[in-house]
């Protein structure tokens, strides 16, 4: 059942993420993103601020525990839970380069994504060890039996035919086709997250504007929780099931109401910094149709590459009618690169020798291979979690669950979980690391994503070290952490071995960048005088892409202007030297990877086994991809710049 919870919440994410493509300048992974920060991130800060109040309010009230939670429900938790989901958003946001270069409809795709992710800790925290007690409805689904209304675990056909679904609804007795509900944290994060943005955006007293949706949101968790602890109200459940009618709706019309405004900005954009369009749209042609064509000569990667660079674009254009910011050059001119690139690739012939093999040598000559054991060890981290909570959560395989609750079972978690600490805390050491190697970078989208893991690695181990302590004090590993705690009660009998497993999962969303990512990342952490910015935020957009492009274009036979060149002289007008014996592939793909602080170059090492290594050496910048020079060495050349810290 937690798979299907996981469906629903990644589905009604990736609805909106379908949606917002004309004007998104987010990618993909970083609305996913959003919703391990949702649950580790928002979770575990929600659950630590609420577990606080209650118990300060005891203490100055003298009134009992259940009276107080009950009371909080309605009062300061809704409040509470609002603003730390959307927390994320305007610490991220408070980093001009992220701020100018996002549109209200990133807010509104991040904010759908901490929301979700939200909702789906509740699900999991709650139903997630439920699976010995689940019945299979004949519509589909599970029901809890706990009560008359029921709970309900959507299935597949419920989920995939709703808008927005949460990971859990409610069985009304004798109900024969029971359906999945909007999510309504997804809701409440979506209409918060518009307000942020037009905080963000807006100028003058516009900006009060954006308080209304916070307001709105805050007021309706408040009558929800409200008829939920006075179910003999009969009025506010009235108004309740009127609201939640069209709750689907209010996704889809903050989403229309940001496109509208950010399609406005990227038109005015276009008109102040013309330089930016493609020949095709200064021919004529609209942005859409020229894209189009573009990504049709050699499907996918021609429209992977469209793509990108349209979300390139957008995020800079985002940030043309304001004042200059710190960056926004660097930028300009590798919007102003890629459109070069674009249009001296914008021809059949150009294409014609990429393939998926192209592809593959290309990635290969970007790849760390240690990123490979990074994830092997990642995923092994996670392999009990993922059995308890994937394979075990289905009525079929309860006794899988009935395993791990009983005998060594909860030890086994336990042990995998200090481990995972550990590793979620190196984890964190490095992000922190990377924070601050990219303050001067000038692409809003890494920076985010940097802040995005931090929250999520954060949250992994501030749970993981609440849980050691609760063991410290007693708890068994099978037993409850923490006893009424509201979250929708989801924590009252929280037992710690799901909390070890829930932390094993978070290993998974910090599995390392991608190349191009992670090529930008080592850019920025030796200097500026490695890389130039341009080649850094064009490797942190395109990935192998990026090789790709550089390649057409090559095959083209087009001129890319001042921003590179497809001769097989290098940028520098370095004559490639010394190339014999070497299989340059090989090295490049299977080499270890430094990089020359002086010069910036990239190194590729490759021992041969003999006391000798060949040596591949490429200019970050160069769009051709070719090396400057390849040669073979002694051993004790490359201990020698190791050693004098020349290559790192």
């Amino acid at each position: 059942m937690a798979l299907l919870m996981v469906a629903a919440t990644v589905y009604g994410v990736a609805q909106l993420l379908v949606l917002s493509s004309p004007t998104r300048s987010v990618r993909i992974s970083t609305g996913v993103m959003a919703i391990a920060v949702g649950v580790y991130g928002c979770g575990v800060a929600a659950a630590l601020l609420e577990l606080a109040y209650t118990r300060s309010a005891v203490e100055l009230t003298g009134n009992s525990l259940n009276e107080v939670v009950k009371t909080a429900s309605y009062t300061a938790d809704p409040v509470i839970e609002e603003l730390i989901k959307v927390a994320p958003l305007v610490l991220i946001g408070w980093n001009v380069r992220i701020r100018r270069q996002w549109g209200l409809t990133d807010c509104v795709v991040l904010g759908a994504g901490l929301g979700a992710g939200f909702g789906l800790l509740e699900a999991v925290a709650r139903y997630g060890l439920d699976a010995e007690r689940a019945i299979a409805h004949p519509a589909g689904g599970w029901a809890i039996p706990d009560s008359l209304r029921a709970p309900y675990i959507p299935g597949p056909d419920q989920v995939f035919s709703t808008w927005f679904p949460a990971p859990q609804a409610a069985l009304e007795l004798g109900d024969p086709t029971p359906a999945a509900v909007t999510s309504p944290h997804l809701v409440y994060t979506v209409l918060t997250a518009l307000g942020i943005g037009v905080l963000f955006r807006a100028r003058g007293w516009l900006r009060a504007l954006g308080a209304l949706p916070l307001v709105a949101a805050c007021a309706h968790h408040t009558l929800t929780n409200y008829a939920a602890a006075h179910p003999t109200d009969r009025d506010a459940a009235s108004r309740v099931d009127t609201f939640e009618g069209v709750l689907w709706a209010v996704p889809l019309v903050c989403l229309a109401f940001a496109m509208a405004v950010d399609l406005g900005r990227l038109r005015r954009g276009k008109t102040l910094v013309p330089d930016v369009l493609l020949r095709t749209e200064r021919a004529g042609r609209s942005g859409l149709g020229a894209l189009a064509a573009y990504g049709a000569w050699c499907v996918p990667w021609s429209a992977l590459i469209a793509l990108r660079f349209a979300r390139l674009r957008r995020g800079f254009l985002y940030g043309v009618a304001g004042a200059p910011y710190p960056g926004a050059d660097a930028l300009h001119r590798t919007v102003v690169w890629s459109v070069a690139q674009i249009d001296a690739s914008d021809r059949e012939h150009a294409w014609r020798r990429v393939g998926l093999r192209a592809v593959a040598q290309a990635g290969r000559g970007m790849r760390d291979w240690r990123r490979k054991w990074f994830a092997l060890v990642s995923f092994a981290l996670a392999l009990p979690a993922l059995i308890l909570l994937g394979v075990g959560s289905f009525p079929a395989a309860a006794e899988v669950q009935h395993r791990f609750a009983s005998g060594n079972g909860p030890r086994v978690l336990v042990g995998f979980g200090v481990v995972a600490l550990l590793w979620t805390g190196w984890q964190l050491i490095r992000l922190l690391r990377a924070w601050r190697w990219t303050l001067a970078l000038p692409h809003g989208e890494v920076l985010a994503l940097i802040r995005l893991r931090i929250w999520t690695a954060l949250g992994g181990c501030v749970m993981g070290a609440l849980l050691l302590f609760r063991l410290g004090g007693g708890t068994p590993p099978d037993g409850p952490v923490i006893r009424s705690l509201h979250l929708l009660e989801a924590l009252d009998n929280f037992l710690a071995y799901l909390g070890f497993a829930l932390m094993l999962l978070a290993v998974l969303a910090l599995l390392s960048p991608g190349s191009g990512l992670g090529f930008a990342l080592v850019g920025a952490r030796v200097g500026a005088g490695v890389i130039t910015q341009e080649a850094a935020i064009h490797a942190a957009v395109y990935g192998t892409l990026g090789v790709v492009l550089m390649a057409a274009v090559a095959n083209g036979g087009g001129e890319v202007g001042d921003s590179g060149s497809t001769s097989q002289r290098d940028v520098h007008s370095a004559v490639r030297r010394g190339e014999r014996d070497v299989d340059v592939d090989k090295v490049w793909q299977d080499g270890e990877l430094y990089i020359d602080v002086d010069k910036g170059n990239m190194i590729k090492v490759l021992d041969r086994g003999d006391g000798t290594s060949d040596i591949v050496i490429k200019d970050p910048s160069n769009p051709s991809g070719e090396p400057i020079t390849s040669f073979n060495a002694k051993n004790g050349y490359v201990e020698r710049h190791l050693g004098s810290g020349a290559w790192e």
